[in-house]
């Protein structure tokens, strides 16, 4: 367990009965999903995922809870008793396919200090199994959500208030948030990834995030731009982890899968986009997250003048002395280009989902042209 938080994964919600054939988990797994949360502990099933290298969040060992519209915030102290949760633990039948047991989802900041006691009994009781907790995004529940409303279900005035509430009371080594962008604006997404990831960055925790693979409206199935666009938009706030919402039935419309278990178009858009992460994910994983800037120009360290063509994300990391920049559009645009130019000195190496080189400078000056849609990492030493 002490390794798995060291790794980058990409994880998904939900696996139904009809695609838990051999040949529906060798799909899941060759799209590049290594991690299912919100399953049950179906062995026949776990076995599969053991075999092709997906990993489990089980549901459904100890009581769940979801903190919704927020009329329910301060009761779950009353409604999930200790005792059930010491019986459901001593009741689990282990897996080596299983690595976390599934402790709710978006809770009000009212039940942080309950939660935090039964995260830490959890722990106590199955010490290599991780909690997963999912919280709030800043609108809550639903982007339509008025300001109040938000409020009422955070519990807390601000979401900054939220996010230092839940490390106050629970102690896991990440924090991960769902954000569906679709349904509200890639701003509130840029403003919740920053909160999340400073609040990682102070605490030494690591980023999960939960982006959308469905849409709430069925008359649309979200884009490879769009499934790119929330990615490496995480990736560039230092993800470790991006998960997507939902694979199979589970809420909204256009699933990865249909109700029968048959891949639908968004199969081979998902497992193009997964592919690039893990790609880039490979030297972005030996680095620490510094800052965040959204722009066309920036400075880090050596990094003397960083100037991109197009707005972008520059995520700006370290690992010991050397410097790294991970850079992602705010616009997807794959018809059109990008370039950036770096005035640098040291060793630059450009890693992008289908390369890896070092760069040659003009008097100290690197030029990298990409598709308008295009992330990239580039290292400095």
């Amino acid at each position: 367990m002490n390794t798995f938080f060291d790794k980058f994964h990409i994880g998904t919600y939900y696996f139904q009965k009809n695609a838990r054939t051999e040949e529906g988990i060798k799909d899941l797994s060759e799209s590049g999903i290594d991690l299912v949360l919100c399953i049950d502990n179906d062995r026949e099933m776990l076995d599969l995922f053991y075999k092709y290298g997906v990993s489990a969040v089980v549901g459904g060992v100890v009581p769940g809870w979801f903190g919704g519209n927020g009329d329910n915030a301060g009761t779950m102290a009353e409604t999930n008793k200790r005792e059930a949760y010491i019986k459901g633990i001593n009741n689990f039948v282990d897996h080596p396919a299983i690595v976390g047991i599934d402790a709710g989802d978006e809770p009000s900041s009212v039940d942080f200090p309950y939660y935090g006691q039964m995260i830490e009994l959890m722990k106590e009781l199955a010490p290599s199994k991780f909690p997963y907790l999912n919280i709030y995004p800043s609108y809550g529940m639903l982007a339509s959500n008025s300001d109040e409303q938000s409020k009422k279900e955070l519990g807390v005035p601000t979401y900054k208030d939220y996010v230092d509430a839940y490390g106050k009371n629970i102690d896991l080594p990440y924090v991960s948030f769902d954000h569906y962008y679709l349904t509200s604006s890639p701003e509130r997404l840029f403003s919740d990834l920053e909160t999340n990831a400073d609040y990682c960055k102070a605490n030494g925790k690591k980023l999960y995030y939960v982006g959308q693979v469905n849409s709430l409206d069925p008359d649309h199935y979200v884009t490879e731009d769009e499934l790119a666009f929330q990615a490496f938009s995480a990736m560039a706030y230092g993800a470790m982890a991006v998960s997507w919402a939902c694979y199979s039935m589970g809420w909204w419309h256009n699933l990865v899968l249909d109700a029968d278990g048959n891949k639908t178009e968004q199969y081979e858009k998902l497992k193009k986009v997964n592919h690039k992460m893990i790609s880039l994910s490979k030297e972005y994983v030996k680095y620490d997250r510094i800052e965040t800037v959204r722009g066309k120009d920036t400075s880090f360290g050596g990094f003397e003048n960083i100037m991109s063509a197009k707005e972008a994300l520059i995520g700006k990391f370290v690992n010991g002395e050397k410097k790294a920049i991970f850079v992602s559009p705010v616009e997807y645009d794959s018809a059109s280009e990008n370039t950036l130019t770096i005035k640098a000195s040291g060793k630059v190496t450009l890693y992008t989902a289908d390369n890896t080189a070092v760069l040659a400078s003009d008097n100290g000056v690197y030029t990298v042209t990409l598709n308008g849609a295009e992330p990239c990492f580039i290292t400095l030493e």
